[in-house]
């Protein structure tokens, strides 16, 4: 079960560019800060599960799957590994946001076999041979259909992850071949699109090298409607990224048939099923992944009605949620899964499209901050894996079990995985299927890695836009702890209801209260003198600030007692702020919201390495 001998797997392109190795410049400093929640710490733990959870016998391939939970910990091959795009993207973004040097030689070799992986026609083939966990055993509603038959193949969906990877290494290298092997795979892409009057969409969700796609006798439905979510959202953010507004118009179009044509969404935004007149399932994150490819695509183009058409269904998202901390089923409809235990399980995939979907509607004018700082600070943070004491401390009742054939995705077995230091190497991921209360539902297997993929991105996402400056304003959206070049923030939240942003430069500050404060509670001063406030609506008008100088925003902050029903389940809640600090009744494998410390009022603080890059990745 350990890793076998290097393997040498058959690329299409071996000869591709050598890149140099990527690098962390920027500012490192130690400071005395609250323990509360910094996502670049969060991010700095991102790194070790993105370059950790690899196996360097299949030049560093993601193992999809971890198992917590067995006897001997294992994580495994399957099909599902070529979410490993999802990786690519959001490595080099979470080293922006902490600077960790951890593992770079991972992530060099990632580059170059991405690289190598890059056809003629610029598509992403993934090799077969030497990879028995390749393909699934059999054509099924979730896999691909048809069968690939040669010795390459491309996943479109994640393919499009990896022409936003390719962005963000263009971004981040400009001298290195990335935005030429964005150009190219983003020309691959489109050539596959099929366009009729404002609406595009793809033929299928497999392609091969050398063999033309046909159209489809008609027009996709459900999931295979939803594939093009995938694609368009690489064509926004290479649109964005690279000035392709041909890209940003087909994003657009692929779009559009998905929200407003394909019936994959009613009118009001509601989420419909997988596979019309087959099964009754309605799977939130291959909904979710929509809404997000669509304000992506709005960001690239301005198009008002595919924003409309993207609100709608992130309302409708939200009614089907627990807005309150940011819990969103895995299932709808017939609520029955495949992987987990289905019907009171979330998947983080889906909170962090939500929580990235918030983001890009406030960046729209549509000022949804409060959702995400809801969900950030509960749901999202709470399931990911920091703490590994649950696992080592005896009172888990390990299960005897090997790992069986995934339904939908495909087979896996023991032999394809590994059991070596499976639980240091998986701190940073994120939970497959959380509940309410605790970071494994039941006994299932704890960690699939799209889960890890999307929601490490949206790490980036939320720290990037804690603060907006522009043109001498800086503008603080988010009270949460944050280093950058123009100010340091400190949030005491929620020991207390306080936030201190240090200026590094002459500013005119804002600051956004969050919904539970009152504006007129609010006081303010700036390296000790009393500031008077204006407001612009939730926004304090704290004034200049010059370099060197400390403004502190102080606020009362109270405990609220919450009664929920969270997946027909009664929960009630204690919040300080919009932090859960109690939840009863308490899990039982790994409990959430273990947070008593936060309840005495005083701020505890400990000593943290900020770290400030040299340039931010434009990104959200």
């Amino acid at each position: 079960m350990q890793n076998p001998e290097k393997v040498t797997l058959n690329y299409i392109n071996p000869a591709a560019p050598l890149v140099p190795p990527p690098s962390t410049p920027g500012e490192s400093y130690d400071v005395l800060a609250p323990a509360t929640l910094d996502l670049a710490e969060r991010a700095r733990l991102c790194v070790n599960a993105l370059t950790e959870t690899t196996d360097p016998a299949y030049d560093d391939e993601l193992y999809w799957i971890v198992d917590l939970l067995a006897q001997k910990p294992g994580m495994y091959h399957t099909v599902d590994d070529h979410v490993q795009a999802k990786f690519l993207q959001a490595l080099p973004l979470d080293r922006t946001a902490c600077g960790s040097p951890q593992n770079l030689e991972v992530e060099h070799r990632l580059m170059q076999t991405y690289l190598k992986m890059q056809g003629p026609d610029g598509l992403i083939y993934i090799p077969i041979k030497g990879r028995p966990w390749a393909l699934p055993a059999a054509a099924n509603p979730w896999a691909i259909d048809p069968l690939p038959t040669g010795d390459h193949w491309c996943s479109l969906c994640p393919t499009g992850r990896t022409l936003g990877a390719f962005c963000v290494y263009a971004l981040r290298y400009p001298a290195g071949p990335w935005a030429d092997a964005a150009r190219r795979l983003a020309r691959g892409l489109m050539n596959l699109c099929i366009v009729e009057d404002d609406i595009a969409y793809l033929p299928g969700n497999c392609a091969e090298p050398g063999r033309p796609l046909p159209k489809p006798a008609s027009r996709p439905v459900g999931l295979r409607a939803g594939y093009s979510g995938w694609v368009a959202q690489g064509l926004a953010q290479y649109a964005r990224s690279l000035g392709d507004r041909e890209a940003g118009a087909m994003a657009t179009r692929l779009m559009r048939y998905v929200l407003r044509d394909s019936g994959y969404f009613g009118p009001g935004g509601e989420f419909t099923f997988e596979f019309p007149g087959v099964a009754r399932a309605i799977h939130f994150h291959a909904h979710t992944c929509q809404i997000l490819a669509a304000l992506e695509a709005v960001q690239a183009s301005g198009d008002a009605e595919l924003l409309g058409l993207a609100r709608k269904a992130y309302d409708y998202a939200v009614s089907e949620g627990t807005p309150l901390v940011g819990f969103f089923p895995e299932w709808l409809g017939n609520r029955g899964g495949g992987y987990g235990e289905g019907q009171f399980s979330s998947e983080i995939c889906e909170v962090a499209d939500m929580i990235a979907s918030a983001l890009k509607l406030s960046m729209l004018g549509m000022d949804q901050w409060d959702d995400v700082d809801r969900w950030v600070r509960n749901q999202f943070a709470e399931c990911q894996l920091t703490d590994t004491t649950w696992l080592t401390d005896g009172h888990l009742e390990r299960v005897d079990r090997k790992l069986s054939p995934l339904p939908g995705a495909g087979c896996s077995r023991p032999e394809y995985g590994t059991t070596d230091r499976v639980i240091e190497r998986s701190v940073g991921s994120f939970s497959g299927w959380p509940s309410a209360n605790d970071f494994v539902q039941g006994k299932g297997w704890s960690i699939m890695h799209c889960c890890t993929g999307n929601a490490t991105r949206t790490v980036y996402y939320v720290w990037e836009k804690i603060l907006t400056h522009e043109r001498g304003k800086l503008k603080v959206n988010l009270l949460l702890n944050r280093a950058s070049r123009w100010a340091d923030v400190y949030s005491h939240i929620p020991y207390r209801g306080r936030v201190d942003v240090r200026a590094k430069q002459d500013m005119d500050l804002e600051i956004r209260l969050a919904e539970w404060v009152k504006p007129e509670e609010a006081r303010c001063t700036v390296n000790g003198v009393p500031r008077p406030l204006s407001f612009a609506g939730r926004y304090a008008q704290v004034g200049p600030v010059k370099a060197g100088q400390e403004a502190t925003l102080e606020f009362p902050i109270h405990e609220r007692t919450d009664r929920v029903i969270i997946e027909k389940r009664p929960y009630t809640l204690i919040r300080r702020g919009n932090e859960v600090v109690w939840i009863d009744p308490p899990g039982t494998t790994c409990p959430l919201y273990q947070r008593g410390h936060y309840r005495y009022g005083e701020t505890l603080w400990r000593t943290v390495r900020r770290f400030v890059p040299d340039a931010e990745v434009p990104w959200c």
